[in-house]
């Protein structure tokens, strides 16, 4: 069976209540995202880092959460402090994985890393987050409601798309560093990105499985390709020296 491949435009990402003004453009979405990735660099260089190779939490309730996720990092002209606003729609709608992409580049253009090609098949496999299993009861024994298991399944299905994304973009990378740095190396909204996923378009075809049919935009593929390639560039080979 043949493997589907298929760009969905940003507008899909991110739709914002009627009671907003005017809808950002998927234009202002992508420059506030790559301006919130450079300053996160800029202002927690070392928990930037950690919340790329080792995992950080995004979570506002979280003191890393509330450093990666910090007003200093927010367009105020674009996002407004309101819940019922576009800025609260969309740290509802962007998952970790859509911040932590954006990051992984800003820290590409920050070090400048090097992939050795010759080296890739001596480092071990990336390591995901899996997503916990069903739970149908509580911890008193008791049947969880309906409303939590469809919550749980949600959750579940968020996870495992991140999973399969992270997987998605090591495989391509491992396949085609070259390919894979050059996406992440071109300007967002311009023709050579765009000229640059068509090109790395079989080889994200040959790493989905056969039978699957995969809808991806450039935000999640540009930052499943950058997670990897950072994640890869700092990764040392099986037996070397840390």
């Amino acid at each position: 069976m043949r493997q589907a491949l298929r760009l969905l435009p940003l507008v899909a990402l991110a739709s914002v209540p009627a009671t907003a003004a005017e809808p950002p453009s998927p234009q202002q979405i992508r420059a506030f995202l790559a301006e919130y990735g450079a300053c996160v660099v800029e202002r927690e260089p070392e928990l930037a880092q950690k919340s790329v190779l080792s995992g950080a939490s995004f979570s506002r309730d979280s003191a890393e959460g509330k450093r990666l996720m910090q007003r200093e990092c927010m367009n105020s002209e674009l996002l407004r402090n309101q819940p019922n606003t576009f800025e609260g729609r969309l740290r509802m709608h962007f998952d970790e994985d859509t911040y932590r992409g954006v990051i992984a580049e800003a820290l590409i253009v920050r070090d400048n890393p090097a992939i050795n090609a010759g080296a890739l098949p001596a480092i071990a496999p990336l390591t995901y987050e899996e997503p916990r299993p069903l739970r149908t009861v509580n911890r008193e024994g008791k049947p969880i409601p309906e409303d939590g298991l469809a919550r749980q399944r949600a959750a579940i299905a968020r996870k495992t798309q991140a999973m399969l994304m992270g997987k998605l973009g090591e495989c391509a990378v491992r396949v085609a560093p070259v390919q894979s740095r050059a996406v992440v190396a071109t300007n967002i909204d311009t023709p050579a990105e765009l000229q640059s996923l068509n090109a790395l378009g079989p080889v994200l075809g040959q790493c989905i499985k056969a039978g699957e049919t995969v809808s991806l935009d450039r935000i999640s593929v540009r930052g499943a390709l950058a997670i990897a390639y950072y994640r890869l560039s700092q990764a040392k080979p099986s037996g070397a020296i840390q």
